[in-house]
């Protein structure tokens, strides 16, 4: 039986649940990117390519590492706020880019669009559920986003 004088402290080292739930997601939409950003590199490599015409899979490396650079730092309790920002701007690009892509026509620089027929909501459905490491990508970003959010704003007060 514990009394109150053998109770763990309140205050301890261990991060709070929120900078536990930001850590994962940082993990998880991480891991997405730099995965399937080497995947499709590695494709365009095969094909005798060293940069690929398509660039958003080296940059979803480079912003993949990035993201789990930023976790290490602020875990060291370093320019956490600044984190923050460029996380949740991070994760707008993710999210915005993903549906402009598709909603574009998958063809801003390189090639001619073939832009989508039909209602956008319906578009936008489609394309959250087009399988399932999109959907877990984009609920990922968006919470991440969220959760970062909420940091930001907590540690400014």
């Amino acid at each position: 039986m514990e009394t109150e004088d053998s109770s763990p402290a309140l205050d301890s080292d261990f991060p709070s649940p929120v900078k536990l739930v930001a850590a994962h997601l940082v993990v998880v939409v991480g891991v997405i990117h730099v995965s399937l950003g080497l995947y499709n590199w590695f494709r365009w490599l095969n094909a005798g390519f060293l940069v690929p015409r398509d660039l958003r899979w080296p940059l979803f490396v480079v912003s993949g590492l990035a993201l789990i650079a930023g976790l290490f730092i602020a875990a060291q309790g370093r320019h956490r706020r600044t984190l923050y920002a460029a996380g949740i701007g991070l994760m707008i690009v993710y999210v915005v880019g993903y549906f402009s892509w598709h909603l574009g026509g998958h063809g801003f620089v390189f090639r001619e669009p073939t832009p989508h027929q039909g209602p956008v909501g319906q578009f936008l459905l489609d394309h959250l559920f087009a399988g399932p490491v999109k959907f877990l990508a984009i609920v990922s970003e968006v919470a991440l986003a969220v959760v970062l959010a909420y940091l930001l704003v907590k540690e400014s007060v």
